[in-house]
């Protein structure tokens, strides 16, 4: 899980340095919560097409959860899926007939294109629900994101803070870029304007003279003004 940042923790306090790590762990439960609950609905939202391992496998082949967590999510979604295991072990089987039964070619015509209806139908099943599990994911990353720019909003910039975030979970680029905007945006929308930390600024004074108005912005800049007509 760790990678190479762009900011070095060893600039941190002690104290700053635990309370991330207890942030990071914190982060890698969350995930690994949502990666179980989408896995086990992923595998309910087709269980009319692929059988409960067949759906897992599935599942891990369009959804790239982590190597190191998949085990875990595995062994989570299995507990949660057991009430439909067990419903799936007491079907009776069906039985097939012995034999070949030569089909005539307008029928394995039509079984063909049937399969093949099945097979799109099932891949585009497959398609959206893996959508919903990377929109959740991508949600519980920006959330995490979100506390670490919080924890270390005195050591450095919210894009740093989670750049450092995306790095330490090693995201690929197009997920990082994706993250690291949402992110941008959920913190943005804190103080649309930027004006928390921007210091006030003292009105400019007006001083009339004789030759005409004057305005003297701190002594820096003079603009004589000539009345015509």
């Amino acid at each position: 899980m760790a990678a190479p940042s762009l900011i070095s923790t060893r600039r941190f306090s002690a104290s700053t340095r635990l309370r991330l790590q207890v942030l990071f762990a914190r982060a890698w439960e969350a995930l690994a919560d949502t990666y179980q609950l989408q896995a086990a609905e992923f595998v309910r939202r087709l269980k009319t097409q692929l059988s409960i391992e067949e759906a897992l496998d599935r599942f891990f082949r369009e959804v790239g959860v982590p190597a190191p967590m998949s085990d875990t999510v595995r062994a989570r979604a299995l507990i949660a899926l057991a009430s439909m295991i067990e419903e799936e072990a007491e079907e009776p089987e069906v039985a097939t007939e012995a034999g070949w039964n030569p089909l005539r070619p307008d029928q394995l015509i039509g079984a063909l294109r049937r399969r093949a209806r099945y097979v799109e139908e099932t891949n585009l099943e497959c398609r959206l629900a893996a959508a919903i599990a990377e929109e959740a994911v991508a949600a519980t990353h920006v959330r995490m994101a979100l506390e670490i720019a919080e924890l270390l909003a005195d050591e450095c910039t919210p894009d740093e803070s989670i750049m450092h975030y995306v790095r330490s979970f090693s995201l690929p680029a197009i997920e990082a870029q994706i993250i690291l905007r949402r992110a941008m945006a959920c913190w943005a929308e804190r103080d649309p304007l930027g004006l928390d930390r921007v210091e006030p600024v003292a009105p400019p004074s007006l001083a009339i003279c004789a030759s005409g108005a004057q305005l003297d912005f701190n002594g820096r800049l003079r603009l004589g003004l000539r009345a015509i007509g």
